[in-house]
């Protein structure tokens, strides 16, 4: 859905899930680069120097509400057929 800007953290899906369930605590800003850079951290401390918005590799302003219901219902559905086998309802 989002391609190369999903990234690994702060993710486009994660907050447009957020947005889809609770729609009042929807945030707007600037995203500065639009897509955060990617790489490997040591720590807390040199996480925090090198993503000082918490950001990985992805560009969570191409989320939406919409995009979050898809992704939403399409969990739910895939959940729901591996319980259900997990139960053996489907034997």
């Amino acid at each position: 859905m989002f391609g190369d800007n999903e990234g690994s953290h702060a993710t486009a899906s994660e907050v447009a899930v957020t947005q889809y369930v609770l729609p009042d605590a929807i945030k707007q800003a600037v995203l500065d680069p639009p897509r955060a850079p990617t790489g490997r951290f040591h720590g807390p401390a040199d996480y925090r120097r090198r993503f000082p918005d918490g950001r990985i590799g992805s560009n969570p302003g191409l989320a939406t509400p919409e995009y979050g219901r898809r992704l939403f219902e399409v969990s739910v559905a895939e959940l729901a057929k591996t319980f259900s086998a997990f139960v053996g309802e489907n034997e």
